[in-house]
């Protein structure tokens, strides 16, 4: 009888301890950690508060928040932090629209070789967003990050090649770059492969 009551009390204990674990587990909310390392200057820290306060994980989501947040960051030199401010500068998240902000932002990101900066840098040349359109510089930016093996570059360069924007149309260029983002897994240069080795297939034969 004794033995069975010291049995049922350990299974309590641990029952106790199990309930214990989960509930610090799923109720801790790490918002209060960051905001203290933030305030200190933790660069970190302020861009994991931003993303905490845009995707609305363990805080509301509040896109003003999260957009002081990134700016903090990016001011201070954290590179995916420079990344996210200026997208919302581009989409007008938390701030007003401001295309030459976006601009700046993506450069400043991309001198310092972040690859979604770059393309992203390459795209504001291409359309003229924030800056002057130049597709030549917007094609080049471009080109030098898909031969350094961004698969979304080689894509988007593989596209450049086949529209002739910012260079001449070259379907083989294309194919080229297309085939290299594929064998990353990136399915839509996946697709273009099908569709272009479908019109060669196609293509009559010179007389």
């Amino acid at each position: 009888m004794q033995m069975l009551e010291t049995r049922t009390a350990v299974a309590i204990l641990f029952v106790l301890a199990l309930a214990l674990f989960f509930l610090r587990k799923y109720t801790y909310n790490p918002v209060k950690t960051l905001l203290k390392k933030a305030a200190a200057g933790d660069t970190e820290a302020q861009y994991k508060l931003g993303l905490l306060y845009y995707q609305g994980k363990k805080t509301p989501q509040d896109p003003f928040q999260a957009f002081n947040w990134f700016d903090t960051a990016a001011r201070g030199g954290h590179i995916r932090a420079q990344v996210a401010v200026a997208g919302l500068h581009n989409a007008g998240e938390g701030c007003e629209k401001n295309e030459e902000k976006a601009f700046k932002w993506y450069r400043a990101a991309a001198e310092q070789g972040d690859f979604e900066a770059r393309i992203n840098l390459a795209i504001c040349y291409l359309d003229g967003i924030g800056t002057e359109k130049n597709p030549e510089q917007g094609f080049e930016i471009m080109k030098k990050a898909a031969d350094e093996k961004s698969p979304l570059a080689q894509t988007f360069t593989g596209d450049l090649y086949e529209r002739g924007i910012g260079t001449e149309k070259d379907d083989n260029k294309a194919l080229h770059y297309y085939l290299l983002a594929a064998q990353q897994g990136e399915p839509r240069a996946k697709a273009k492969v099908a569709a272009l080795k479908k019109i060669k297939l196609t293509e009559k034969p010179p007389l």
